[in-house]
Parts: C-alpha cells; structure tokens; sequence
C-alpha cells in the first residue's frame, strides 16, 4: 500500500541555495583549482582516491566534498585544511545563534560543519543516504552546542522543509538539522518518515501501537499507520533543531 501524500506540502527538499551565497563555500571550486595547480585533474583526483568525474562536479559546484575528502585534498595538494574548507584569509562572522549560514573562515577547533545534502525525491533517490550522495552544502555548529545537546557531528545531516503542513512549528525553506541516529519514534517528538519515494516531517504519536503522524497545522489531518503497515515506513531521522529567516 502506497500512501498518497501531498509532496507539494510535505517533501523535504534542498532547494534553498539562497542559504549559502555568501563568501566561502560558494567559492570553494576556485580554492580546488588553486590547490589542482599545474597536474591534471584526473591525476589529482586519483592522488585522492577520486573519480575524475566526481572531481569535476566538485569543480563545478554542482556538489561539495565531505570533510574526509577535505581531509585527503588538503593532504595531497599541501593546503591547510580550514583554507581548503572556507578561506581562511577572511574573518569568522560568529553569531549567538548554534547553526551560522556564514561560513567564510572557519576555527574547525570551534565550529563543526554539518553537511546539507540534496533531497531528490521525484528521481526516487533514497534522501539522507549519505554513503551515495555527497553534501551539497555545509553549515557550522558550535561544538560547544554540540556537545550540550549530546550530538556527535557524524550523526547529524541538514535538509530543507517545504510546505505549511508543519506550520507554525516548521515554515517552508525552515532549515532542519536531523540526528540520523534517533530512528525509534518517542510520543511528541518530530520525525522525517520516508515512504516509498515519499518524503515527509511529521510529529510523532503512539496510539495503542499505530503510528499516529500528526501536521502541527490543523487544516491536515492526521494518519494512522497500523503496526502490519509500519514496515513501508523508514524513520530517517529525529528533527533535532529548526532554524529560520525572519523578514525579507
């Protein structure tokens, strides 16, 4: 049985780019090319246990690498890290809030990235399986926060939300960090469900053994899952924080 959701209210997608045009990470290909220098690309990406293809996307920004592929990059092409990650020849812009959009020079000894990644949805891709798709975008997390909330940074993703189901908990663009590790349900906590090609944020009921997934926004109604049907249903991730632009 396929349940038939409202993908235009519920997907969780990454089509908010507005979230990092800012210095830094956007220019991370002109970083690659410096560190590339002279050899090829395909001689580079080899020294780094790439594919010349992969290498390329990085290249033209349609992807990021993840921090060990950093890590390999910086290595080989004797760059510091933290230059390679977000140029380091401009000043962090350190705000109260736990996630910062502006990743222009980053302390890694200070901050943490957690990666965003792509959700495809319509071309069925499984979302957040992070062992085939390489982040996209990457934002910082105090450790210090981190480390309060009792997080490891490895088991946190960032995605986007779309739609008002989830208002006025969650708004459209809401960016939503996600601990990939919290996949048992807890009564009153949100969850991002996957179902089929379906990706949807609800909150979370245990109603005598179904799953009651319940929209903060009350024009929708809620969905009981049956227990012989929970096995069509992966739970992704917890909604561990919401993070949001106010005004224009």
């Amino acid at each position: 049985m396929s349940y038939g959701y409202d993908k235009n209210a519920d997907d969780i997608m990454k089509n908010a780019d507005h979230i990092f045009e800012i210095k830094g990470i956007m220019r991370f290909p002109d970083r690659l090319k410096e560190s590339i220098g002279d050899i090829s690309i395909r001689s580079f990406a080899k020294k780094c246990g790439l594919s010349e293809g992969v290498m390329r996307n990085y290249l033209a920004g349609k992807t990021y690498p993840s921090l060990d592929k950093l890590a390999l990059m910086a290595e080989v092409s004797n760059k510091p890290l933290d230059w390679l990650v977000a140029g380091t020849e401009h000043n962090f812009n350190e705000l109260n809030e736990p996630g910062s959009k502006y990743v222009i020079g980053i302390n890694l000894e200070e901050y943490a990235l957690i990666p965003g990644y792509r959700v495809q949805v319509s071309a069925g891709h499984g979302a957040l399986n992070c062992d085939q798709q390489d982040p996209v975008r990457y934002l910082a997390f105090r450790r210090k926060w981190l480390k309060y909330r009792g997080f490891e940074e490895h088991e946190l993703a960032i995605v986007w939300a779309k739609g008002d189901s989830m208002e006025p908990t969650i708004h459209s663009n809401d960016t939503l960090v996600v601990h990939l590790g919290r996949n048992s349900p807890a009564d009153g906590h949100i969850y991002i469900f996957r179902n089929g090609d379906d990706l949807f944020v609800k909150r979370y009921q245990n109603a005598f053994g179904s799953w009651r997934l319940i929209s903060d926004n009350p024009v929708y109604d809620k969905l009981d899952i049956p227990k012989h049907e929970q096995h069509q249903f992966e739970v992704v991730g917890q909604v561990v924080h919401i993070a949001k632009d106010i005004g224009d």
